[in-house]
C-alpha cells in the first residue's frame, strides 16, 4: 500500500531538486557575482543527480524500514534480495535512472548555464 498518491509523491521527489537547485544558484549569484563557468555547470549538474538519486536510495531504503516495522511477518528484506536484484528488475530500475536522469541533468545543465548567464545579466549588469 502506498503511503502518498503517485502525483503527490512525484512532487514531493522533484520539489527538494528544485528547490535546491534554485537556492544555490541564487547563493552562488550572490556570492561569486558571476554565472557559473563551464566546469562549474558540470559539476553542478553531476552533484544535483547525484543527490537527487542518493535522496530517492534514501527514501526506498526508509520505506522498507517502515514496511518490515508495521508488517513483522512480512520479511521485507527476503523481497528485496529475491525480486529487486534479479538481473530484469536491475535492468529495468537502470532504465529508468536514466530516462528520468538524463532530463534532470540537462534541465540542470541549461539552468546553472544559459539561466544563470540571464540571471547574472539582469543582477549585476554584466
Amino acid at each position: 500500500m502506498a503511503l502518498l498518491p503517485k502525483n503527490l509523491a512525484m512532487i514531493f521527489m522533484v520539489l527538494p531538486y528544485l528547490a535546491s537547485m534554485i537556492s544555490v544558484l541564487y547563493l552562488f549569484l550572490k556570492q561569486q557575482q558571476r554565472a557559473p563557468t563551464r566546469q562549474e555547470m558540470f559539476h553542478f549538474a553531476w552533484v544535483f543527480n547525484l543527490l537527487f538519486w542518493l535522496f530517492n536510495l534514501t527514501g526506498f531504503v526508509l520505506s522498507c524500514v517502515w514496511q518490515s516495522w508495521t508488517h513483522p511477518e512480512i520479511d521485507v528484506w527476503q523481497f528485496v534480495q529475491l525480486y529487486m536484484l534479479q538481473p530484469q528488475v536491475l535492468f529495468v530500475a537502470s532504465f529508468i535512472v536514466v530516462l528520468i536522469g538524463l532530463p534532470f541533468y540537462l534541465v540542470t545543465l541549461w539552468f546553472f548555464g544559459p539561466q544563470a548567464r540571464r540571471m547574472a545579466k539582469h543582477m549585476f549588469g554584466t
